[in-house]
């Protein structure tokens, strides 16, 4: 049902209807603005990555490619016009901006206790933002943004397979990235009492 619906507004946008391609696009542009959002850590260039998500998709539509499921195939398109974007910026930048906070903090607990969950997870953040890009968008798809495997293989254009298989290289990574980090505070810590 909702495929023919897809295809009556792709044809509908075909024939010069200009909401139609709006009627196509809104409902997924929260989820695929916040997929681009989380894997580029910037509002402006997920801003960016959605509006050239926004203007492929129309050129495909207008130049009259068979999209069979446009939900799926736009999300897919958004979220690697993200990563495209990513990759570009990594080679320009580093990664030089302050992290922002992920999740709100417990506003009942002590303040001593709200510094230490904030450092813990600007840590946290900071590691997963370390990973190179293939491991951060599965990492970040999966926990930040709460899809499934299947969700990410259709978004990322790869077997569930190969998902699981980052998913697992990145925790994998990540724990390490956590173990290297405690055993630096230890012997700075040990370092401090001498």
């Amino acid at each position: 049902m909702m495929m023919q619906e897809d295809q009556a507004w792709i044809q509908r946008c075909r024939d010069g209807d200009r909401e139609a391609f709006y009627h196509l696009v809104e409902p997924l542009l929260d989820r695929v603005y916040s997929t681009a959002a989380a894997i580029l850590r910037s509002a402006h260039l997920a801003e960016d990555a959605v509006q050239n998500a926004l203007i492929e998709a129309y050129q495909a539509i207008m130049k009259g490619k068979e999209i069979r499921h446009f939900a799926a195939w736009f999300k897919q398109m958004a979220a690697m016009r993200a990563i495209d974007l990513a990759r570009k910026r990594s080679r320009i930048d580093r990664m030089s901006e302050d992290l922002e906070q992920v999740e709100p903090v417990d506003r009942q607990a002590q303040p001593m206790e709200v510094l230490l969950i904030k450092e813990e997870q600007n840590s946290l953040l900071a590691q997963v933002m370390s990973l190179d890009i293939p491991h951060r968008s599965v990492v970040l798809l999966f926990y930040y943004q709460e899809m499934s495997l299947e969700e990410i293989s259709i978004v990322l254009g790869v077997k569930v397979g190969t998902v699981k298989s980052r998913l697992h290289r990145a925790r994998l990574k990540l724990l390490k990235l956590y173990q290297f980090d405690e055993n630096k505070k230890v012997v700075q810590h040990v370092g401090c009492e001498e």
